[in-house]
């Protein structure tokens, strides 16, 4: 009797359908790990315009903001950057002719009024002040954050501006949070020498790093995952996700790789009490730091709040600091 085909037929087509079914879950695995991507995406990279919301300034923070607003000489300064972004800052004149220029560099989604108190201080002490808006900040253009990376170049930008209308300047960097990260990184690369010091102010080591704390330690802020997920899958989808929408590697935002660089003298800052950007992470700077330099841990502070903590503390130390590097600051 000749043997029915039905039974090879269906073992023939079972494969086909086996292989269908994956193909479509592992479709569906890959739309929700980009749907995850996207939405972290959107959470770390997205800038925002506005300054942050500070449900409860300080003096110190409060009387900053209000010098910026109404600091008498203030002028709009743009430039363009490499990629063709218009980005803005505000420039406050010294009351007194001077060539010294503190160069402010505000942190993630802030703008350049959160560096008011940093910037006042300066101009107390006779100073030009630069405070520009990152890239995506502010009156600044851009649709993602560079995390210091991009915004590296940005800030040689900046600094060739002031030159471009002082020649015989002589510039301070100072950063907080992703602008101290932005500082730390631009003094990895080649500086005019009329760039005689930086002040870095809770920076991270790397972002890669950082965004695995931020994972670990407030995942539910950022990201509602389908399924629990480990912060190194986490990280890898946003990576990826930031090379294709933004252009460039997470993984080379890396200030620790730029201070072992570094030739500009550094003074290094950190809130002992800070739980975003740990203040381990200052010690691992400091350590990996080939310039000259020197670090104060601030007792009390939280993050980005060292110099509303405890502002005669923080203002020794930065003065002191800078007299070696700006010997008649007196």
């Amino acid at each position: 009797m000749k043997k029915t085909t039905l039974g090879g037929s269906a073992m023939k087509k079972k494969p086909a359908f086996y292989l269908l079914g994956l193909a479509a879950a592992g479709a569906g695995a890959a739309g929700g790990m980009a749907a995850v991507g996207n939405r972290l995406y959107a959470k770390a990279m997205t800038p925002q315009k506005r300054e942050a919301d500070y449900e409860d300034p300080n003096d110190t923070q409060k009387e900053g903001r209000a010098w910026v607003r109404k600091a008498e000489g203030f002028r709009s300064a743009t430039i363009q950057a490499l990629d063709g972004l218009i980005l803005w800052a505000a420039v406050v004149p010294a009351d007194t002719q001077s060539h010294r220029w503190a160069i402010c560099m505000h942190g993630y989604h802030d703008t350049h009024e959160a560096m008011g108190a940093i910037g006042l201080h300066y101009h107390q002490e006779g100073w030009n002040v630069l405070l520009p808006d990152q890239r995506g900040h502010g009156e600044s253009e851009g649709d993602y954050v560079g995390w210091g990376y991009d915004e590296r170049l940005d800030l040689v930008g900046w600094i060739n501006y002031v030159l471009r209308r002082d020649p015989q300047a002589e510039i301070l960097l100072h950063g907080v949070s992703m602008g101290a990260a932005t500082v730390l990184m631009a003094t990895g690369g080649a500086l005019p020498e009329q760039v005689k010091a930086a002040v870095s102010d809770c920076a991270y080591t790397t972002i890669e790093a950082q965004m695995h704390h931020v994972l670990q330690n407030f995942r539910d802020e950022y990201i509602h995952a389908p399924l629990p997920m480990p912060t190194g899958a986490l990280f890898s989808m946003l990576r990826k996700t930031a090379l294709r929408r933004a252009g460039y590697d997470l993984r080379d935002a890396a200030p620790i790789r730029a201070v072992a660089q570094s030739k500009t003298p550094t003074l290094f800052i950190h809130g002992v009490e800070d739980d975003f950007v740990p203040a381990s992470m200052m010690g691992k700077l400091y350590q990996a730091a080939k310039c000259p330099k020197s670090f104060l841990w601030m007792p009390d502070a939280g993050h980005a709040n060292a110099v509303g903590t405890n502002p005669r503390l923080y203002w020794t130390a930065v003065d002191t600091f800078l007299q070696d590097y700006f010997p008649d600051q007196d």
